[in-house]
């Protein structure tokens, strides 16, 4: 279907772009914000790993939040928002794409909600993609390693990191959507942080810089 014929809360929303021009990018780094966080606010993080000729899109929720409720209920419960974020990431994917970038150079970028997002997409759309950061987030349902997700990665570089203290996200929730990403063939990293709360420290920057690396074509100066 169609936006037009069933649309959603997060169809036509926009899509800010930063980093390299479409002409001459040669990855792609998608970035899903936060609740109550905006792209242009998120997108400033992404000069803690910047490199040459990758092409940032940072595509916006409605309302500042892709979806109602915590993370512990299921994805059916998350509708119609979720499969309206699922639409705008597709589109935002469709620019990379139009740029000449495909899924295997394009990494993924979440925190809180936009992770959780992030994640949810990768699983439910498994293939080779550049790199998957998620960070505060998890999968959804009551247990996160037993999802009914299938498929195969093959080997995308995936890394979750979350706060031992998160108000939002435990770390049995981190450790078992680590499960069910390593379950789906992705070479993954989980670490948890003591005294982090609901934030992004300078471990997890430093592993999305990794990530970022990893699929840069172009040398940076030197």
């Amino acid at each position: 279907m169609n936006e037009e014929s069933h649309p959603g809360p997060h169809d036509g929303q926009p899509i800010e772009t930063a980093g390299a021009p479409f002409q001459v990018a040669e990855s792609a780094v998608v970035v899903l914000h936060g609740r109550g966080d905006s792209p242009k606010q998120f997108l400033r993080l992404a000069d803690e790993f910047h490199h040459r000729g990758v092409l940032y899109l940072a595509p916006e929720a409605a309302g500042r939040a892709w979806f109602p409720g915590p993370v512990d209920e299921a994805a059916t419960a998350k509708e119609p928002w979720l499969s309206s974020a699922f639409r705008l990431v597709d589109r935002t994917l469709g620019v990379a794409a139009d740029a000449g970038i495909p899924p295997e150079r394009v990494v993924f970028v979440g925190f809180s909600q936009g992770a959780s997002l992030a994640a949810e997409y990768v699983a439910s759309h498994p293939r080779r993609y550049g790199g998957l950061a998620v960070l505060a987030g998890s999968l959804f349902g009551q247990d996160a390693a037993e999802t009914d997700h299938d498929g195969s990665l093959d080997e995308t570089p995936v890394f979750l990191g979350c706060g031992a203290d998160d108000p939002h996200v435990t770390v049995e929730r981190i450790r078992g959507s680590a499960a069910t990403f390593r379950r789906l063939g992705g070479e993954v990293t989980d670490r948890v942080y003591d005294d982090l709360g609901h934030a992004i420290n300078d471990d997890e920057v430093h592993e999305v810089d990794r990530l970022v690396a990893s699929v840069t074509v172009m040398e940076d100066d030197g």
